[in-house]
């Protein structure tokens, strides 16, 4: 490293989010990691950390204390468009998810349900912010219309990273510094952002007020 040098990166709670918009959580009976619906609150399963990861960054896990948990060695494996996978030490198989439960299991191979958003603290704060309705009061500029909350659409639609506005329909990948800045909010604060659409031509700008702050 050469005097004065700053690496790029900086450190960060991280939590994990699957391609249907559940988060990853650690369940202490099981010693595994299950998957549970955005709920307004933090949830156990984070890990602290350099964050961009470093390469072959094998994390520790912590829990809703901050204290690490038992929990098989995972190493975080770069793909596309931010996402992650996480390979077994022990095995080489890939964290996956299955939307019919909440539990998860190992593939052999990478694909949708082996691919995992990260979710710096700040996004994640802007996450449970705009998911619910008690914390932020939106309105989309385009047609006035008052919005109850991001929600993600259903696995039987088959549209990974896709979460909708009410009926307008968002790339989640393509808005995540939306969700940071919103995550920096705070009680009073209002400001109107430019949200991609999951059409390419498409956008919403979307006013939110943030009503309350998040406590944890």
């Amino acid at each position: 490293m050469m005097p004065g040098e700053v690496l790029p990166y900086s450190f960060d709670k991280v939590w994990f989010m699957d391609c249907f918009g559940h988060v990853l959580c650690y369940t202490p009976h099981r010693k595994a990691l299950a998957r549970v619906p955005l709920q307004g609150a933090f949830v156990s399963g984070f890990v602290a950390s350099p964050y961009p990861f470093p390469q072959n960054f094998v994390p520790q896990w912590r829990n809703i204390f901050n204290m690490m948990v038992e929990l098989a060695p995972l190493r975080i494996c770069p793909q596309d468009r931010g996402l992650v996978a996480l390979c077994s030490e022990e095995t080489g198989d890939y964290l996956s998810i299955n939307p019919s439960n909440n539990k998860t299991t190992f593939a052999g191979g990478i694909a949708d349900w082996e691919l995992f958003c990260p979710l710096p603290y700040d996004v994640y704060m802007g996450l449970l912010a705009i998911t619910d309705p008690g914390v932020s009061h939106i309105v989309c500029h385009n047609d006035n219309a008052e919005i109850s909350g991001l929600q993600f659409l259903s696995p039987g639609e088959n549209k990974p990273f896709v979460a909708s506005l009410d009926r307008k329909r968002i790339s989640f990948l393509d808005n995540l510094d939306n969700f940071a800045k919103i995550g920096r909010m705070k009680k009073g604060d209002m400001a109107t952002f430019a949200f991609a659409g999951f059409v390419s031509d498409k956008q919403y700008n979307i006013r939110i007020k943030r009503l309350k702050d998040i406590a944890f």
